[in-house]
């Protein structure tokens, strides 16, 4: 009697586990949580779409200062828009105040480094701007040029920069820029992108870049990668991170095309053999949580925070196991294709009917909402005040939406 209760209960126990790891792993898949709100919106108040001082026009990446303050790349108004973190503009970077005034600068990515300068992708003028901490300019790294994909790393073109967009700076300085342009890079006939490193050379107080050859000569991320803008570094593992907007299907037999992150060598940039956000099995990805382009990437500590651009999501991964332990976000009732073409309650607009205002109406969505509508760049830091903020771009609202971190964790 007593051997087959035992037995009875050694059954219940294994049919315990096997609810639990099932509960877990469906608990992966769930939607994206959608009780937590943002805690503030810049501009604020909103109100879409425009070229005003305190408005913004399809941004493109933000970057969070340690004051609490935001950088922005209000691209379609060709500049740099600072605000306070109440909401309030503080600063407009421009064309005509970087002595550039004939000029369509098109500032794109943004980062920093720890000695709080500020680093912007200018795509219009093939530079990266390096701001000092007060936001003056300090100096262009790169210079504009305009050469065949098989000409691009030739000596003779060293820090050639054709459309930077893509920017990540390590905290002692050095810049990592993904170089796009669908005209000149392609690979095998498919779209592909460039990619530069500029190391940091301090001499007697005098800042300076010079273009990594060695780490240029590697090449690993264009070959893993297809096309990819988002960027990050964890400093404490020595790696950089690399968002993949639009995989090949014969790259690790990913017939899904599952989005990814690589993961490469900071110093070197060689692939160090793994992808975050899918899983994969004897080298071949069988499973993943996007299929959709993964835009920005941020590095909070352990974890990684990842842009889905058309789910409206926000995914969170352990960067040692890979693990996604958070996520929030929904697609608004809107979204734009790569084309530019939007579906609005099931109406199709174009990009210039949205900038004529024709979809204002839906672009004031209730901002308390986890709704965005083709999320783009993302920041995390903690700031001066001890909080841990999370601040991403919400593209077709015109808008950046803040978080608290210990919200979103906290859903671990």
């Amino acid at each position: 009697m007593a051997k087959v209760i035992s037995i009875r209960f050694l059954l219940f126990i294994m049919s315990f586990i096997i609810f639990v790891a099932c509960a877990i792993k469906n608990e992966t898949s769930m939607p994206p949580k959608d009780d937590i709100s943002p805690i503030n919106i810049y501009p604020n108040p909103q109100s879409g779409y425009g070229a005003a001082p305190d408005q913004l026009a399809q941004p493109d990446d933000v970057e969070l200062l340690a004051n609490g303050d935001l950088i922005i790349s209000d691209v379609d108004n060709n500049r740099i828009q600072v605000f306070s973190r109440n909401g309030a503009l503080q600063k407009t970077i421009d064309a005509k105040s970087l002595d550039m005034e004939n000029s369509e600068i098109v500032p794109t990515g943004i980062s920093s480094d720890e000695a709080g300068y500020v680093y912007v992708t200018l795509e219009g003028v093939g530079s990266v701007a390096r701001f000092n901490p007060d936001l003056t300019l300090d100096q262009l790294v790169g210079y504009q040029g305009r050469v065949s994909s098989e000409q691009y790393y030739l000596d003779r073109n060293d820090g050639l920069l054709i459309k930077p967009q893509g920017i990540i700076v390590s905290a002692g300085g050095d810049i990592y820029v993904a170089d796009m342009d669908k005209t000149i890079f392609r690979k095998e006939g498919v779209y592909n992108f460039g990619f530069r490193k500029f190391k940091q050379i301090v001499t007697e107080d005098v800042t300076s870049y010079v273009y990594d050859k060695e780490f240029a000569a590697t090449q690993e991320i264009t070959t893993i990668m297809r096309k990819s803008e988002g960027m990050a570094i964890s400093e404490e593992r020595g790696l950089l991170l690399v968002a993949e907007e639009k995989p090949q299907k014969n790259q690790f037999g990913n017939s899904e095309k599952f989005r990814y992150i690589g993961v490469f060598d900071l110093n070197t940039g060689k692939f160090n053999n793994r992808l975050i956000g899918v899983e994969m099995v004897d080298g071949k990805i069988t499973s993943g949580y996007s299929k959709d382009s993964i835009e920005g990437l941020s590095v909070f500590g352990q974890y990684i925070f990842a842009v889905d651009e058309k789910a409206g999501r926000v995914d969170c991964y352990n960067i040692e196991s890979g693990e996604r332990v958070a996520h929030f976000g929904t697609r608004a009732p809107y979204y734009c294709d790569d084309e530019s073409d939007c579906v609005i309650d099931g109406v199709n607009y174009n990009e210039q009917n949205i900038i004529a205002g024709g979809a204002q109406i839906h672009l004031l969505n209730d901002w308390h909402k986890n709704e965005m509508a083709s999320p783009d760049g993302v920041s995390t830091r903690t700031l001066l005040t001890g909080e841990k903020i999370l601040a991403v771009v919400d593209q077709w609202n015109s808008r950046i939406l803040t978080y608290d971190l210990n919200d979103i964790l906290g859903m671990h």
